[in-house]
């Protein structure tokens, strides 16, 4: 075999045991950047929970809010049913009036 000056001659368990440290290097910083990933994760989640917490709170502050406005909207709805009913005995009292008036002015004038 020719070799070069410079060259450094390796057996091939040496090129092996190299390539085994590189190799577990590599491992070893992948499992270091995955275990960093799932820690982000675990933040970016933890925050989306406070997120949910929060848009809970405000969904249970607009129920409170629906639930006044049905009161308010019920109360009003009872009184313009009272107002109604008041204008109905008023229009049938009304007319009573009108039909006695008109029967008083029919007499009075010898139609009837």
């Amino acid at each position: 075999m020719h070799h070069r000056k410079n060259e450094v001659h390796m057996t091939h368990d040496e090129r092996l045991a190299i390539l085994e440290t590189t190799i577990l290097s590599i491992n070893s910083a992948l499992l270091d950047i995955r275990a960093e990933m799932k820690q982000r994760f675990d933040k970016i989640d933890q925050r989306f929970d406070k997120i949910d917490q929060r848009f809970e709170k405000i969904d249970q502050k607009f129920e409170k809010i629906d639930q006044k406005f049905d009161k308010k909207f019920d109360k009003v709805d009872a009184k313009l049913n009272m107002l109604e009913n008041r204008m109905w005995t008023q229009f049938v009292w009304l007319m009573s009036m009108i039909i006695g008036v008109a029967g008083l002015l029919a007499h009075a004038q010898h139609w009837i």
